[in-house]
């Protein structure tokens, strides 16, 4: 016999429209938790850290969006964390009558989530000044507050994906270490003193197959293949009826 309310219950033959459908939600376990933990509390090295002209001279550290987006990838996965807009708001629009320039500000905010349904939300600002065209100054200011927000709302996960550079403490002193020269993987024995550039390699990029270079063999590889393919000549057989000359002949023969 049916309970009471089970009219509005979803079965197999129909479903109720006015239920949320709950998304597929992936736990973690006891031991990805505390690994993730120990991940998002360590703070940033020097090399992660950059800076742009502030007010009164001074230099305003932050973490670029690029590199925040590789650290999201190297702690949650790439396939263990997606963001998604969740509103924006134009705060403001105004067009020049004399020249039609436009300058606007809006705000966005941005939902981070992991595959276990966590989630954190921020807002970002995005404004311009002084644009030619009203697209023109939507799609910057746009872009400009989608990556503040998304940056914004990783930062509340922990230090490493960049809340310890609001740490001031932990600023002055990251700042004061010079980053090292590091050896790259591909050629142990070349430094590069920048960090962009030590992990640039031509051979790891992505090539059309119609433009991909030639790889060409080692030296030492093509010495061995000739050495390899003179052997095997050597030791074939002559074919019947060849005039070759006797091999290893001690006596004459009348």
């Amino acid at each position: 016999m049916p309970g009471v309310g089970d009219q509005h219950k979803a079965t197999n033959a129909s479903e109720n429209p006015y239920e949320e459908v709950k998304s597929h939600v992936s736990e973690y376990t006891a031991q990805e938790i505390a690994t993730l933990s120990s991940r998002l509390e360590k703070q940033l090295g020097p090399e992660y850290i950059s800076t742009r002209p502030g007010a009164s001279g001074q230099k305003v550290p932050y973490l670029a969006a690029d590199k925040c987006i590789n650290l999201a990838n190297e702690v949650f996965g790439f396939n263990g964390w997606s963001s998604a807009i969740q509103q924006i708001q134009i705060d403001f629009v105004d067009e020049s009558q004399s020249t039609g320039k436009v300058s606007l500000g809006l705000s966005v905010i941005v939902r981070v989530s992991l595959r276990d349904g966590t989630y954190h939300e921020d807002i970002g600002y995005g404004h311009i000044e002084n644009c030619k065209g009203k697209a023109a100054a939507f799609e910057k200011a746009k872009k400009e507050g989608t990556t503040d927000g998304l940056k914004r709302a990783l930062r509340n996960f922990g230090n490493i994906l960049g809340n310890c550079v609001y740490d001031k403490d932990y600023i002055s002193k990251v700042t004061k270490i010079k980053v090292a020269p590091v050896r790259t993987s591909k050629h142990p024995y070349s430094l590069e003193t920048d960090f962009a550039k030590s992990r640039w390699d031509p051979d790891n990029l992505h090539r059309h197959p119609d433009y991909a270079p030639l790889k060409k063999e080692p030296a030492a590889a093509q010495n061995h293949d000739l050495a390899q393919i003179k052997t095997e000549r050597a030791l074939e057989p002559d074919p019947i009826g060849s005039k070759a000359p006797a091999r290893n002949s001690t006596f004459d023969y009348d």
